[in-house]
């Protein structure tokens, strides 16, 4: 009977533990922000992230707009700093990738994990941020991992003093052709465009890298290999002509977009599917925030994620000391 007891117990606390102020998923710039915030706060706090923590600044090569590191910082080291920060304080963190968000009779919200692990929350903070965005070709994803990738950062030892490809024209695809350019043997720069959309200190460090040959108004429409990638075919968006390249790795830098699992979760999203907020992160759904990339808005930087998941911790806060 005791033992009974005892397990029941135990059962009633696990189901208890699972409740908290405020979950918030993703744990990037904004995630962390958030959560550091709303531990200050004192809010009983659970980061939920999929892979590692601070997101997409892990792939990054090197930072150098973020303000206190005037020499620059690597992606992940900025990382790590921020997840030391935010395991500083009582907060709870789990490696699990979230698929679906609802809300009982309650009004409290419901975290569902591939795990089959269920959290409860009264508020919840969204700050997935974004994901590469694939290249759609036959040919990526046969040599996905053969020689395409999407991570510089990673991979760059692996063709040291080989010729790569960045496929892209904007910030990400220029830090990571220079990235690059330290390590390989040339790089060539495939943009679409006539014109880099990245910023001009790094338009001008890309075409004054003698390592760094900018292909304008081209795409890649074929690869040829055996068991690893051997070689691309360039073309010409305006005249079709077109040139195979010796090369040993594609790395593809064609921008970010949203999750696709989070599109059914009862938030309203723009025509692009990002989340629309007001100016203290709500959503369209009463109780639930979004902050950092994922966020509907003008400019998407690390300080403004930061700013954002502050915000959004700030008003949870409020929001919560009304509701008692």
């Amino acid at each position: 009977m005791k033992e009974d007891t005892a397990v029941n117990s135990k059962k009633m606390m696990i189901k208890k533990a699972n409740i908290y102020d405020v979950i918030i998923i993703g744990a990037g710039p904004a995630g962390l922000s958030a959560g550091i915030c709303a531990a200050r706060a004192g809010l009983r706090t659970l980061v939920i992230e999929k892979a590692l923590p601070g997101g997409e600044i892990t792939t990054a090569c090197k930072i150098d707009n973020y303000l206190g590191f005037p020499n620059g910082i690597m992606g992940e080291d900025l990382a790590k700093l921020m997840e030391q920060q935010l395991l500083s304080y009582p907060v709870e963190y789990v490696c699990e990738f979230v698929k679906k968000v609802m809300q009982n009779e309650k009004q409290e919200k419901i975290v569902l994990t591939e795990l089959n692990n269920k959290y409860i929350a009264k508020k919840i903070i969204l700050a997935m941020g974004v994901e590469p965005k694939k290249l759609e070709k036959e040919f990526a994803k046969a040599f996905f991992g053969r020689g395409v990738s999407y991570c510089a950062k990673g991979d760059a030892l692996s063709y040291k003093d080989k010729d790569v490809v960045v496929l892209g024209g904007g910030n990400c695809a220029c830090y990571a052709a220079n990235y690059l350019a330290q390590f390989v043997n040339r790089v060539y720069l495939v943009h679409s465009s006539d014109e880099l959309r990245a910023v001009k200190v790094l338009k001008d460090s890309i075409l004054d890298n003698k390592k760094i040959t900018v292909m304008w108004g081209s795409e890649i429409t074929e690869a040829f290999g055996i068991d690893k990638l051997e070689k691309v075919k360039v073309v010409n968006i305006f005249n079709q002509q077109y040139t195979w390249l010796d090369v040993k790795a594609v790395f593809v830098y064609l921008g970010r977009k949203t999750p696709k699992v989070m599109r059914d979760w009862g938030v309203k999203l723009d025509e692009d599917n990002y989340i629309i907020t007001d100016e203290f992160m709500r959503t369209s759904s009463p109780g639930i925030y979004a902050a950092g990339d994922i966020r509907s808005k003008q400019i998407r930087q690390i300080a403004t994620a930061v700013a954002d998941g502050m915000i959004a911790a700030i008003n949870v806060d409020k929001e919560l000391r009304t509701d008692k």
